[in-house]
């Protein structure tokens, strides 16, 4: 392997390396190594050049110590492994980890899976409530039928729920490459349409697709429930006798409603998981506060740009522009 090979290899790491010699001379140093120590290129040549924080790191270390730091605010794990020459020292490497970005990684999965929890056990809890009181005969015959269709509203809520969660656990785990084809976003958003017909029409919404045949290269079956996902947002959250507007030209893909609109503090978090500007209408509509986070999601997957216009009491206008096929 030649040096232009091994320097590809070590700045394509996450993790930073710094290799010394038997003298503290530095051998090598990738790009992540600098960026954590906070050192221009070049910059580190001797073990001297590190941070005093890193140096006592150093004093007495066993190849496979590891320790954590703080460097310049952030939380970095350093590792220390001997290099050995036909069973003799001839250097050592230091191995740095960004303990931040695994930490950040953490708290949001706890955080989703405290959000998944409290959001099963509120439709599960009525669910109970209403069957138990069924069960017992203390519902009332003309109560039967009210307290059924509530269950099955609970249920569907609790369906909904299951699937999105079910979605972004694939959209985390799928790898978009050799999958995608070129496809007609008109002709998705004709299928969106359709099939949010009868929900729109119970809503009082009125739906326009406007446009053309707009092709883009992508995994079909991800655009889909992308176009899905921002109709039936724009159809949930619209006022009544509104409309909801489609457009397909171009590389982009835009809908715009005449809903309640999106207050500007909120605006760049409406993209979370479990993120919702009006709790209480949501849970009205049967909203599960998943479905912007799935169109992120797929957005970025497609490298995609995901652009939001909104104003409170007049609607709002999300638009994905898509990279130009290869």
């Amino acid at each position: 392997m030649n040096d232009t090979m091994l320097s590809a290899i070590l700045d394509a790491m996450e993790d930073g390396v710094v290799v010394f010699d038997l003298e503290g001379t530095a051998l090598l140093c990738n790009d992540a190594a600098y960026g954590l120590l906070h050192k221009k290129p070049g910059a580190i040549r001797t073990i001297a050049d590190l941070p005093g924080e890193v140096h006592p790191f150093f004093e007495g270390v066993r190849s496979g110590s590891t320790e954590a730091v703080e460097l310049f605010g952030e939380a970095v794990r350093l590792r220390y492994q001997d290099v050995t020459e036909n069973g003799l020292r001839t250097g050592a490497v230091l191995i740095l980890s960004d303990l931040g970005e695994q930490q950040r990684a953490e708290r949001m999965r706890r955080e989703f899976t405290a959000n998944v929890s409290h959001e099963l056990k509120t439709p599960l809890t009525s669910i109970s409530g209403y069957a138990e009181m069924i069960e017992n005969g203390m519902a009332r015959d003309e109560d039967i039928r009210l307290f059924a269709e509530r269950i099955r509203r609970e249920s569907n809520r609790m369906r909904s729920l299951v699937s999105d969660i079910i979605t972004l656990s694939e959209l985390d785990e799928r790898a978009l490459y050799g999958q995608a084809e070129p496809v007609d976003l008109y002709t998705l958003a004709e299928e969106a349409v359709e099939t949010l017909k009868s929900a729109a029409m119970l809503r009082g919404v009125s739906v326009q697709l406007s446009g053309g045949p707009t092709l883009v290269k992508g995994v079909r079956e991800l655009l889909s429930e992308l176009i899905y996902n921002l109709l039936d947002n724009a159809i949930r959250y619209n006022r009544d006798n509104g409309t909801v507007s489609v457009r397909t030209a171009g590389r982009t893909l835009s809908v715009r409603d005449t809903g309640i609109g999106i207050p500007r503090h909120h605006q760049n978090r409406i993209f979370e998981r479990f993120y919702r500007v009006d709790k209480s209408r949501s849970k009205a509509t049967g909203g599960t506060g998943l479905g912007l986070a799935i169109v992120k999601h797929i957005t970025q997957q497609h490298h995609a740009e995901l652009t939001l216009k909104s104003a409170e009491g007049i609607g709002t206008e999300i638009t994905v522009t898509f990279p130009e096929n290869e």
